[in-house]
């Protein structure tokens, strides 16, 4: 042999040699003569090398133990979060799928009608001294049917491909029967499989020879009585016994086309998607059947490997080799074997089972067929491929492939479960323990939170300013704002319809022939009215603040006046009235007789209309502090009962505080509700110093900004910005009267001087009211409520909670139960931790007996770096190329 060429290709697709020494079957014998080079200038054949012979029962040892391994990672679940190397059975109804799966599991499984097939298994087989079968049952969907009707084919879609079986948070594994006879085998695997079927039901009911069910029901009743028809649940058997291999492999349900009841053909994708769904793991080794007594073309199953790009890591297994027809046209399959057709990555094998015989006849059989080729109906030309034939074979290639790929990904199986280990392990960080004083727990909690609770309500009372100041200038804001620009301001020219062309007389308020003096405003000239002095009289202005004027042709962006929460009231009061229509009020009201006489209706309407709004800000302002107590009172319960809140007693003393806030809360807004009745009730003040000043102000604001709107119209003033009142001197307000009266000599007195004092005592007594209501409603809180709840805490949360009047020791126990959600998440958490901590032991264990062993797993190749060249070579002979099938 060449040193050149790759010691991991071209070499022989024989099994590994595992077997003690001096085990009868021929094909092992065969294996060691055809791979049995002489040892370097010795004359010694290597079959009778005692260091041969070591090496391989070290292999042996260390392939065995990680098959071992690995079936226990996979029987405990793991495989769900830590993706595991693992063979997938899969192929078309009746393509012998179930002959290969009893074959390689060196037992013979039940093969009725309805009992493989109808949900998955999961088949771990090692060599033990003494035989026996645990049957179990893992469980990672549950069975939730629709209510009223049959299932379609478009129930099953992309998030539900196999409905009605639905996902569950974890997966769980019940141990369902343990037998050491295997004429016991068949019956409890139907039995397992009636359990997962009948999801609803506990699986204890069907153990057969304990459970109420499999005593009372035949088998084969029970059977045609399930609630579901097909599981993606999965029977996990592990069959333990002399002579068997160390491999674990998933056999799937056959797939279909034409189920025998329209009512079921929803299953023909559930159990398509189901084989789907394992071919696309990416660690999955696909062996996939086909019977070689059917075309391959027709074989839906290979098709979908296909389709899902997996044909790189699939084992074709061409079954019922002693059906193919002698006289037939064999070339299909010498092309699928040569790898000219239907090519997969890991090559062909073929077997041959046929009904009626048992597992030693079947033995024998292949035996003759493939090895001594005494059975007729294998052709001469397929025995060429005598190394790729007969089970037994395909049982050394698929464990030591296994074991080898497992050993290769075993350093990253490690960190994963580790890592996944160490999540758990700070989820279940988070849900601690029952605390051993109970009592004494409680009570430092909810005393810690009431002093918690006080402080920061005394705080937030002394810092509660912005609030109750931001409700004062919303109040103030939403004034009554009256339009004092009118369009009798603007003089017209009257045309006269004298004989005198040349006479004309300018005049006001002329119905007759009038020609405006500018042209007519368009929407553009609207927005700059301010610009032009003799303006369309329909145009009006309303009155402005008490806040500085924005410059003539400066930008008019609307200045944002309120905070939140009250920005929603901004635009309330604009628009109050026009002073004509204060007129109209004056004359409808005005009692015939009684001329230059203004009815005290005429005032308490306008007031009390425009204190109308005052209500919704008020509300506003009572809901913003409720959330603010709210506030401080969750970050006090958090800080508190920190250590206590998947407890029964934090979700209590929660609810209790949402029912005492709401309780001050609904008082608080009842004694504001009345502060706001009495303010609607009447017009009513004492405070006649304050009502006079307030009114003197609006008055003198009210009279300068007509003064200059009819200067403007006029054409007697340059529009500009009226000065502030407030930061004029005596002097400067002195000269201020004078221009006025002197202009008045001009213009003329205001005809609507009665209405403008009217709006003044409005505006002034809105004032006074509005100041006293925001004290009021602020009292409310700061004078009541809060001061309310801070000396009622305590006696309330303990009242509630039972604890007021000598609790018992069971109301202690009640409170510190916890959430039933956070219990069952907790109960979830601890199974996935002795999951996982079972899971890294295993291959904890499995690193130190490899090491005791002086071999070295995760290279790939079982420890044969340690030998020497000759040991080498044979090994791979025996490995199972990865790259070279």
């Amino acid at each position: 042999m060449s040193t050149s060429v790759n010691p991991r290709r071209d070499r022989s697709d024989a099994p590994t040699p595992s077997e003690p020494v001096g085990e009868p079957e021929p094909l092992l014998r065969e294996m060691r003569m055809r791979t049995n080079p002489m040892a370097l200038g010795s004359p010694t054949v290597v079959g009778e090398s005692s260091n041969f012979h070591t090496s391989f029962q070290d292999i042996g040892k260390s392939l065995k133990a990680c098959n071992d391994t690995l079936g226990e990672l996979q029987g405990l679940g793991v495989s769900h979060d830590v993706p595991l190397p693992e063979l997938v059975l899969v192929g078309d109804q009746s393509a012998g799928k179930s002959s290969v799966m009893s074959g390689l599991a060196n037992l013979d499984l039940p093969r009725s009608d309805g009992t493989c097939t109808r949900c998955p298994l999961h088949i771990r087989v090692s060599r033990n001294s003494d035989w026996s079968c645990r049957v179990s049952l893992s469980k990672e969907y549950s069975y939730q049917p629709p209510q009223g009707r049959d299932i379609s084919e478009r129930d099953v879609t992309d998030q539900d491909p196999f409905f009605p079986w639905r996902r569950r948070h974890s997966a769980e594994v019940f141990e369902f029967k343990t037998v050491h006879d295997k004429s016991e085998i068949e019956d409890v695997l139907r039995w397992a499989q009636v359990a997962i079927l009948n999801d609803e039901h506990q699986h204890e009911l069907y153990v057969p020879g304990s459970g109420a069910i499999a005593m009372q029901t035949h088998i084969d009743a029970a059977a045609e009585q399930t609630s579901a028809k097909f599981s993606p649940n999965v029977v996990f058997l592990e069959i333990k016994g002399p002579e068997l291999p160390n491999l674990s492999f998933y056999d799937m349900p056959g797939i279909f086309l034409n189920p025998a009841d329209a009512r079921d053909d929803y299953l023909v994708s559930v159990v398509r998607n189901l084989s789907m769904s394992y071919i696309r793991r990416e660690s999955a080794i696909i062996m996939c059947s086909m019977p070689m007594n059917s075309d391959a073309e027709n074989s839906n199953t290979f098709g979908l490997v296909r389709r899902l790009h997996a044909t790189e890591r699939t084992i074709g297994v061409l079954t019922k080799a002693d059906l193919l027809p002698e006289a037939g046209n064999h070339n299909q399959w010498l092309d699928i074997m040569k790898g000219n057709a239907h090519q997969t990555g890991l090559g062909y094998f073929i077997t041959s089972r046929p009904q009626g015989k048992d597992l030693d006849q079947l033995r024998q059989w292949e035996e003759a067929m493939f090895g001594g080729f005494t059975i007729d109906q294998w052709p001469e030309t397929m025995h060429q491929f005598a190394d790729r034939c007969g089970v037994e074979k395909l049982k050394d290639f698929l464990s030591h492939r296994l074991g080898e790929q497992f050993a290769k990904s075993l350093p990253h199986i490690e960190r994963k479960v580790r890592s996944h280990l160490d999540k758990i392990l700070r989820h279940l960080g988070t849900l601690p323990e029952l605390p051993d004083n109970v009592e004494l727990e409680i009570k430092t909690s909810l005393l810690k939170f009431t002093d918690l609770a006080r402080a920061n309500l005394e705080s937030l009372g002394k810092h509660f300013n912005p609030l109750p100041d931001h409700f004062r200038e919303c109040i103030i804001e939403i004034k009554p704002k009256f339009v004092l620009r009118d369009k009798s301001d603007i003089p017209v020219l009257e045309i006269s319809d004298n004989d005198s062309d040349a006479e004309s007389t300018a005049t006001t308020n002329t119905p007759t022939k009038r020609r405006p003096t500018a042209p007519p405003v368009t929407p553009a000239a609207k927005r700059h009215r301010s610009n032009t002095p003799m303006t369309n009289g329909a145009a009006v202005k309303p009155e402005p603040s008490d806040r500085p004027q924005i410059p003539p042709g400066g930008p008019r962006r609307p200045v944002q006046k309120l905070k939140p929460p009250f920005l929603e009231f901004e635009r309330i009061g604009r628009g109050f009235r026009t002073l004509r229509q204060v007129r109209e009020e004056i004359r409808q009201k005005t009692r015939a007789g009684m001329p230059d006489h203004i009815p005290a209706e005429v005032y308490e309407s306008l007031v009390l209309e425009s204190m109308q709004p005052w209500e919704r800000p008020m509300l506003v302002f009572l809901g913003e502090t409720m959330r603010l107590i709210q506030n401080e009172l969750t970050n006090s319960l958090n800080s508190a009962f920190s250590g206590l809140k998947k407890r029964i007693v934090f979700t209590e003393v929660k609810k209790h505080l949402h029912t005492l806030l709401d309780a001050h809360r609904a008082k608080a807004k009842e004694a504001m509700k009345q502060i706001y009745d009495d303010e609607m009730h009447q017009l009513l003040t004492f405070n006649y110093s304050a009502f006079a000043k307030y009114t003197e102000e609006e008055h003198c604001l009210l009279t300068r900004f007509r003064h200059k709107l009819r200067m403007e119209a006029m054409g007697l003033q340059a529009p500009g910005q009226l000065e502030d009142w407030d930061s004029m001197n005596e002097s400067k307000r002195a000269d201020d009267r004078k221009r006025r009266e002197a202009d008045l000599q001009k213009i003329g007195r205001d005809q609507f001087e009665p209405e403008v004092k009217v709006v003044a005592y409005v505006r002034g007594y809105y004032r006074l009211a509005a100041l006293r209501f925001v004290d009021s409603v602020a009292q409310c809180v700061m004078c009541r409520m809060i001061p309310k709840i801070k000396a009622g805490l305590s006696e309330h949360l303990y009242k509630e909670l039972g604890l007021l009047v000598g609790p018992t020791q069971e109301v202690y126990e009640r409170l510190i139960e916890e959430d039933p959600a956070v219990a069952s998440r907790r109960e979830t958490l601890k199974k996935e931790k002795a999951k996982f901590e079972k899971a890294l032991a295993s291959i904890d264990a499995l690193n130190s007996g490899v090491m005791e062993n002086g071999n070295s797993i995760g290279s790939g190749t079982l420890g044969v770096e340690e030998h020497d060249a000759d040991d080498a070579m044979i090994v791979d002979d025996a490995t199972v190329a990865e790259d070279g099938i």
